[in-house]
């Protein structure tokens, strides 16, 4: 007994064609972190049609996920000197940042008479591959005299922060072009930051969107794929008054109360009561108001109709937590 987990692939693909009509440029699908959890492959082979290319978070990454596409793969961290050629063997764009790092892809390309294209990343916070300002100015001629073909990209890491970080971006991508680097493209958006149009570009890189979350705009088209269903192990009626599971929280009045066989141990979030009939969250045992339901029926904790920014939102937590917590467990109950 436990819940059960699903995701619709058509749906994901659906999102990520959605968000390419709403911004108007190629998508590029985030699938990080083994597709949030929820299996990279899996995901390649639904938007295979549907993205011009995938992005990862590292060397491994790219390498366990090759074998399933023949798209191209980005690179959004940094790539340690010693892989650097057998990512560019296996197609993969790296994102580089060392006057080293281009010796070695440019001696790459000459080798194997092959063009090169090459990311490099404009610093936005701690924790991001990318160059400041002045290592970017220290770089930019030695960029000029490689012939690469150069795509600028950096990240958006708070709305707050978004003028200040495009700015910095635009300052970034003006510096290279003086230099004579060949900027054949910049890639600012990622799902929050092309839902809310503060960093165009000339893509845009979808992880969390693919999965229905905008962070609060309004997207045409794109809807939850994630499915969380349970069953209902007992119903029982309680008088105004009784206790709520933990805490001092009681029952309005006289209710009849499902207790579900789900909870945060498989992913649920504890903080989701309040939320419809979710009355409280256990380890493994959620109650409901019973309404209609009875021992043995399957009640949905998460289908079509659930916006996951606000589940996330009532839960305390992001979005992305839900999802790679939900795809956690999922893969968990596969491999029992």
């Amino acid at each position: 007994m436990g819940p059960t987990y699903g995701i619709d692939l058509e749906v994901v693909a659906r999102n990520a064609r959605a968000w390419a009509a709403f911004a108007g440029v190629p998508v590029r699908a985030v699938l990080k972190c083994d597709g949030y959890n929820w299996g990279a492959p899996r995901l390649a082979a639904a938007l295979a049609d549907a993205c011009e290319a995938f992005c990862v978070a590292d060397a491994d990454e790219l390498f366990a996920l090759r074998p399933f596409t023949r798209l191209p793969i980005v690179v959004l961290g940094a790539v340690d000197v010693a892989h650097l050629r057998d990512v560019l063997d296996a197609g993969g764009m790296p994102t580089i940042g060392t006057r080293d790092e281009l010796a070695i892809a440019s001696s790459w390309a000459a080798s194997n008479e092959r063009p090169l294209t090459l990311r490099v990343g404009v610093l936005p916070a701690a924790g991001w591959s990318g160059l400041d300002l002045p290592a970017l100015a220290e770089l930019a001629t030695p960029l000029a005299e490689s012939g690469a073909r150069i795509e600028v990209w950096t990240h958006v890491t708070d709305a707050a922060a978004a003028a200040g970080q495009m700015a910095r971006f635009g300052e970034a991508v003006a510096l290279l072009r003086r230099a004579g680097a060949d900027v054949a493209g910049v890639d600012a958006g990622s799902t929050f930051s092309t839902a809310d149009r503060s960093a165009p570009g000339d893509s845009v890189r979808i992880g969390i969107g693919l999965f229905g979350a905008t962070g609060g705009p309004s997207v045409p088209g794109i809807a939850n794929p994630l499915r969380l269903s349970a069953e209902v192990v007992r119903v029982e009626s309680y008088p105004a008054g009784t206790l709520i599971g933990y805490g001092d929280r009681a029952l309005d009045a006289p209710a009849r109360v499902a207790t579900v066989r789900c909870g945060y141990g498989d992913g649920y979030p504890k903080d989701a009561a309040g939320l419809d009939d979710i009355l409280s969250v256990g380890m493994q045992y959620t109650l409901s108001a019973a309404g209609g339901v009875t021992p043995g029926a399957s009640v949905r904790l998460l289908d079509a109709g659930t916006d996951l920014d606000a589940f996330a939102a009532n839960a305390g937590r992001s979005v992305h937590e839900i999802v790679t917590t939900l795809g956690a467990a999922a893969r968990h109950l596969e491999e029992r």
